[in-house]
Order: structure tokens, then C-alpha cells, then sequence
């Protein structure tokens, strides 16, 4: 079964057991801990802390980013 198949099927199912579903998934995946970080990301982290330390005033508050993203 693909993702794509999988998940029309739950959405398929009544929203109490799709909560269900994805509580008990999310309770798992807590228990196994956070998910490995590719060498890629934890270098692009690291850039951007160092740039960030470089020049603290060249960067944006969260507030102004969710803004951004998220205004409809």
C-alpha cells in the first residue's frame, strides 16, 4: 500500500478514529525518540547559527517569518 493509499484510507475512516490513529502513531514515534538528522541538515544548522552569531541584526524575528508564511 503507498502513502497516498494509506492515508485516503484513514481519511476515509470516522475523525475519532483518525485521532486515535494518530495519537497512538505520534505515542510511538515520542517513545523512539527524535528522528536521525542528515550531515546535510545539521551543516545547513550550523551555517546558519554561524551566520546568525556573525551578524545577530541581519536576521528576522519569528514573528515577522510566521507572518510571512502564514498570512492568507
Amino acid at each position: 500500500m503507498t502513502q497516498k493509499e494509506l492515508l485516503t484510507a484513514i481519511e476515509a475512516l470516522p475523525k475519532e478514529l483518525q485521532f486515535a490513529i494518530a495519537s497512538s502513531v505520534l505515542d510511538r514515534l515520542a517513545v523512539e525518540g527524535p528522528p536521525p538528522i542528515s550531515e546535510q541538515l545539521k551543516a545547513e544548522f550550523v551555517r546558519r547559527e554561524e551566520a546568525f552569531f556573525s551578524d545577530p541584526h541581519k536576521g528576522e524575528v519569528w514573528e515577522s517569518v510566521r507572518e510571512e508564511l502564514f498570512r492568507k
